[in-house]
């Protein structure tokens, strides 16, 4: 006999008028699957339960499916008249069942083990130097606002990869092929990049199909990486005298920065 498995994914729900979101419960079905969708929500809280016999309960694949699904139902909160809300993933469990014996487990998050709960001493003196250049450079900025805005956002960081690359190029007056060079890549890497963002992803521009990539270690990490690394060097192109932070530096400033997963 098969059992069903579930996936449960708790989302904190947050509305900067102060409203609550409605108490209401929705059911989905997949139409490519045979997976099926239980929402409940309600004040601060949406709970989203996905089940199916069996479900495979990738903790990346659940977590970007309910995101996939809260975006639904914060769009469905705007056009319906209840306000414009947030939600941000607070927890997530794994119910299994194999042979009359059930399992649970569930998506933990630890203190970062690098830096603990303080950042490096070290720091306070680097913000200091960042903000001088940040306030300074108008090209900085932007591009600084868009790495910013593409960790926050896993799910469109490819919008914001390339914008803040964009940035660079077109502030600097310089090449796509000397930007590649600044970032450490080749060319080829770097078109097949904005090839995603603007024909096949659904980064910049819609697709006839509807294609949208989800976040990914490519998209999410190492583009976003490549823009730190891109605004390291326009500093430098900016500031003769400023010195290029390593690798390794810029590798820590983003490990900081992420979060523990992608899409929490």
């Amino acid at each position: 006999m098969t059992m069903t498995d579930f996936a449960i994914s708790v989302f904190r729900l947050t509305n900067e008028r102060g409203y609550c979101a409605p108490h209401l419960s929705i059911g989905y079905k997949e139409s490519d699957t045979d997976a099926e969708w239980t929402i409940h929500c309600g004040g601060t809280r949406a709970y989203f339960i996905r089940y199916a016999a069996p479900l495979q309960l990738d903790p990346d694949e659940q977590a970007a499916d309910s995101h996939f699904m809260v975006d639904r139902l914060l769009g469905a909160f705007m056009l319906g008249g209840v306000g414009l809300f947030k939600a941000q993933a607070t927890g997530r469990l794994f119910f299994s069942a194999n042979e009359g014996e059930a399992k649970w487990t569930s998506e933990t998050d630890f203190p970062d083990e690098i830096f603990g709960s303080h950042p490096d001493p070290t720091a306070v003196e680097a913000v200091k130097d960042w903000y001088g250049a940040i306030c300074t450079h108008h090209v900085l900025r932007r591009a600084v606002k868009d790495a910013y805005l593409a960790l926050c956002h896993p799910h469109e960081a490819l919008f914001f990869a390339y914008r803040g690359m964009e940035w660079i190029v077109v502030g600097l007056k310089i090449s796509w092929e000397e930007l590649a060079a600044d970032m450490g890549i080749d060319m080829k890497a770097l078109r097949d990049f904005k090839k995603d963002a603007n024909v096949e992803g659904g980064g910049r521009h819609p697709t006839q199909t509807g294609t949208k990539y989800r976040a990914n270690l490519r998209n999410y990490s190492n583009w976003v990486t490549c823009l730190f690394d891109a605004i390291n060097a326009a500093r430098k192109r900016l500031e003769p005298t400023f010195t290029l932070k390593t690798p390794k530096e810029l590798a820590a400033a983003f490990a900081r920065a992420v979060p523990t997963r992608p899409y929490d």
